[in-house]
């Protein structure tokens, strides 16, 4: 008993992929808004939540959204 807990966070965040080579990103979206980090600037209105265009640091989206992200990437970016 008691395990569900962190389904319900996490499922709360489910978000779509902006873009097909998206699903990395994606990804990364939900873990961190289900972990409730502040990505420290506004997404819409007071909300403060991770989206795709904020994953940017390693990658440029433009390149992203032709190519995809390798694990390495990813990585980079959850840093």
């Amino acid at each position: 008993a008691g395990t569900m807990e962190c389904f319900f966070a996490l499922s709360e965040q489910f978000h779509t992929q902006c873009e097909p080579a998206f699903c990395g990103l994606a990804t990364l979206v939900i873990v961190l808004n289900a972990l409730a980090v502040d990505p420290g600037v506004r997404w819409k209105g007071p909300w403060r939540w991770f989206h795709e265009g904020l994953l940017d640091c390693c990658k440029p989206a433009d390149q992203v959204a032709r190519e995809g992200v390798t694990w390495d990437e990813w990585v980079c970016l959850a840093r």
